[in-house]
């Protein structure tokens, strides 16, 4: 077991199907793998849950994490988590150069206007990036915020673990902050990364002289899951079974329609309506920016090996793909065995954030 204090900086993403935690040490410049398990949970048998899991479902199965992986809650001193959700916003603005007072009052305001408000106040962070290279007497500033209500339940959460809650950070910057430790942006252009989960699609747009963009699209892995289940009149377990080995066009037989027909799907397949959803998001991006150049596609999360969708995406949009294996920029002192080790991006970032 561990010391009075954990030397480990550890990354925890709690998802609607999973939860993935990463523990990392800091050796030199260098971040070094030590500890990770992913836990599902929704096991056979289970129903999903798409509204995400009860904390009487979350909490017991945090705890057993943390026990399979030697982590003592009251002794995890660095720890990162990434809060989610419909009432939580990461946008980027142009914003006149002002005193700190008066940047958080401004920046408070415009927050408001991108999250539901729930009657609570905002909780509001903010980091300036530079100058604007558009207007001199602006600054680029990244605005995160979210409800009190909403950031108050996330520590309460962590606190029923007796866990310090830490340091609290948004999926798509934790995804980034585990990219771009190792990996280069290009020069020119932008990188699309696109992480699917279960619930939702989060689509970022980043590169380095231009806009932070990000959105949820609501359609991703559980409605590849229901559309096979509709089609091949099969149950959520065998569906996602099928799914991950198969992909959306297994070799089975079709559900039967009254009249003895295989039936057809008359509407887009759940890959043309993910391919319309991200078409739109870039569209607007280039409206919004001027900038068209798309430099590649990176892949993260659960759906992220889903066989068949890189080729569909690098049809549509004429562009490479990049599954990316957050593993891959740490050295690693355990053996990695994960099929999907894209599935821990935000876990990792959030494990380097923790340094912080």
């Amino acid at each position: 077991m561990l010391g009075l204090k954990s030397k480990f900086r550890v990354g925890l993403d709690i998802g609607t199907h999973a939860i993935k935690i990463a523990a990392v040490e800091k050796i030199g410049p260098r971040y070094r793998l030590a500890k990770w398990k992913c836990y599902d949970l929704y096991p056979e048998g289970t129903k999903y849950d798409p509204e995400g899991p009860k904390k009487s479902v979350a909490v017991p199965a945090l705890m057993k994490i943390l026990q399979e992986l030697e982590l003592q809650p009251k002794k995890i001193t660095r720890l990162a988590s990434s809060i989610g959700g419909s009432n939580v916003a990461a946008m980027e603005i142009a914003s006149i150069m002002q005193t700190e007072a008066e940047m958080h009052s401004s920046i408070r305001l415009e927050a408001r206007k991108h999250i539901p408000l729930d009657g609570t106040d905002t909780v509001v962070d903010y980091q300036i990036l530079g100058d604007d290279p558009n207007d001199s007497d602006k600054v680029r500033v990244l605005v995160i915020a979210t409800t009190k209500k909403q950031f108050e339940s996330h520590q309460d959460f962590m606190r029923e673990i007796d866990l310090k809650p830490g340091i609290m950070d948004v999926e798509p910057l934790a995804t980034l902050n585990s990219y771009i430790v190792n990996s280069q942006l290009p020069e020119n252009g932008v990188v699309v990364f696109l992480n699917m989960g279960a619930r939702k699609t989060n689509l970022t747009v980043f590169g380095r002289r231009d806009m932070f963009f990000t959105r949820d699209l609501n359609l991703a892995g559980y409605d590849f899951t229901k559309e096979l289940m509709n089609i091949y009149d099969l149950e959520y377990h065998a569906a996602e079974i099928v799914k991950k080995e198969q992909g959306m066009e297994p070799s089975l037989e079709k559900k039967k329609s009254s009249d003895g027909d295989s039936l057809s799907l008359a509407e887009k397949t759940s890959f043309e309506k993910l391919g319309d959803e991200i078409n739109r998001s870039l569209r607007y991006y280039v409206k919004e920016t001027g900038q068209s150049v798309f430099d590649h596609f990176v892949l993260i999360g659960g759906g992220a090996t889903l066989p068949g969708l890189d080729t569909y995406l690098s049809n549509k949009f004429n562009l490479p793909i990049e599954l990316y294996n957050p593993f891959n920029q740490l050295d690693s002192r355990v053996p990695i065995h994960e099929t999907n080790p894209s599935q821990f991006a935000t876990a990792v970032g959030l494990a380097i954030r923790g340094d912080l």
